[in-house]
């Protein structure tokens, strides 16, 4: 048997990678490390996390509220609450570190800003909230909007703009640069591969209305239809530094907006905004007639929904509609694997080729044994080092998502130079098809860029 390959981020660490930032590969890294390639070892720092920004957004509304009893704990049991935060608080996703550091950030941020600038510790705080942005950015693009929304405030409101005349919010820019160099320095050294990718999402590509309604309503229902009625009623008599909460999540929601007008927006990406419902939610409730009353049937709601929507979503008997989502994703595997077992010792197959970024990670998970290389956009796999030029002209696998009505490999004969038959397989699980997959013995690579 072969000895495993290693083949995704969290085992090949780089300074950066096409798709995103490198802190999600870093906290897998670190996990892994402790306690192996296992589900735990995979997420424990993502949830460790979540938890993290849970205290913290509950440490904001105390700070916010002036040491009030009971807001800090309701605005943290809101918080992990939400649909979003809850479904994906288990997730080694990008979202996980994102979250952190963007309610870190605005933890700082709050201090920083309650604290005369010639206080010994106003500096301080000033360079954390700079360090915790930078961090953000080394996690996910879209934590650049939460220092522009910050700008904002500065630029918007008196106090912001008293500390405009001190050095510090400049002190805080310098820290936020620090940790993005590394990343930087692997853009120049890659001819700016991540930077041109994800730069290519601000570009309109037309013009639809059909997003706008679906963002609008991950906006107000994430957080569960109580919680977002409740974060609005308190914009009534807002809470103490509640002007930055809310300028530093403008420029995201504007963007997000434009996005919209063009491409779905994916809920996950809302995920660091979820602070901006809980944390105002929990003075709505304290505010309320009957606040007793109206915080348990709103933490019952929120936990019916939330607690309900994953149980459904993950429930082990069957899946829940056809689509390709991640709950789908990992279902219906073990027959398919046996036929893919069985054809690759039919055809004496070294190796398995794939055409998509997400087959190529799942069955470099599901074949350890195996080899699973990618024919296309080499740019994505530049952390693995070049292509194997041993598999050039290996007999291998091509396995692809076949798509409705289609009989037999299209890509192959421009992916190779030798194609056999197709053979289809099927991934499903309680008479429910997930996928379709077309199963291609394929030698001698011809894809551009893979093999010179």
């Amino acid at each position: 048997m072969m000895k495993p390959i290693m083949h995704c981020g969290p085992r090949n660490l780089a300074l950066g990678y096409y798709d995103h930032p490198p802190m999600i590969a870093y906290m897998i890294r670190m996990g892994t490390d402790l306690l192996g390639e296992t589900a735990l070892g995979i997420r424990l720092f993502p949830v460790i996390g979540f938890v993290v920004s849970g205290y913290l957004v509950g440490d904001l509304a105390r700070h916010m509220s002036g040491g009030t009893v009971g807001v800090p704990v309701l605005a943290t049991t809101l918080y992990n609450l939400n649909l979003l935060v809850f479904a994906l608080g288990s997730f080694a996703t990008p979202d996980a570190p994102s979250t952190l550091f963007w309610v870190a950030a605005l933890w700082a941020g709050i201090r920083a800003v309650s604290t005369p600038p010639s206080a010994h510790s106003a500096m301080l705080w000033w360079v954390f909230t700079g360090l915790f942005i930078g961090f953000g950015g080394v996690s996910k693009f879209t934590n650049a909007f939460l220092a522009f929304g910050l700008l904002a405030y500065l630029i918007a409101t008196p106090t912001g703009r008293a500390y405009l005349f001190t050095r510090l919010p400049y002190m805080s820019a310098a820290a936020a640069v620090l940790p993005l160099l590394p990343y930087f320095f692997w853009n120049a050294e890659n001819d700016w591969l991540g930077l041109e990718r994800q730069g290519a999402r601000l570009v309109a590509s037309g013009f639809s209305t059909r997003y706008l309604g679906e963002y609008a309503a991950v906006l107000l229902l994430a957080p569960t239809p109580l919680v977002t009625w409740f974060a609005f009623r308190a914009l009534k008599a807002p809470p103490k530094d509640s002007a930055l909460l809310i300028w530093s999540s403008v420029p995201l929601l504007l963007y997000f907006a434009f996005h919209a007008t063009h491409a779905q927006v994916q809920a996950n990406w809302t995920v660091p905004l979820q602070a901006l419902f809980a944390i105002p939610a929990a003075f709505g409730l304290t505010q309320a007639q009957s606040p007793r009353l109206w915080t348990k049937v709103t933490v019952v709601i929120a936990l019916v929904l939330s607690v309900g929507s994953v149980a459904i979503a993950f429930n082990p008997v069957t899946p829940i509609g056809t689509s390709d989502n991640p709950p789908n994703q990992t279902r219906g595997w073990s027959a398919t694997q046996d036929a893919i077992t069985e054809l690759l010792e039919q055809t004496g197959a070294r190796w398995i080729a794939t055409t998509d970024y997400a087959r190529t990670g799942s069955l470099a998970l599901r074949f350890p044994q195996m080899r699973v290389w990618s024919v296309t956009e080499p740019q994505r796999y530049g952390f693995r080092g070049a292509f194997p030029t041993e598999l050039c002209a290996a007999p291998g696998l091509l396995i692809e998502r076949a798509r409705r009505l289609e009989t037999t490999s299209e890509k192959a004969p421009r992916l190779f130079e030798t194609v056999e038959a197709t053979q289809a397989a099927t991934r499903s699980q309680d008479g429910v098809t997930l996928m379709r997959y077309h199963l291609t013995s394929v030698s001698r690579v011809s894809s551009p860029g893979v093999c010179q």
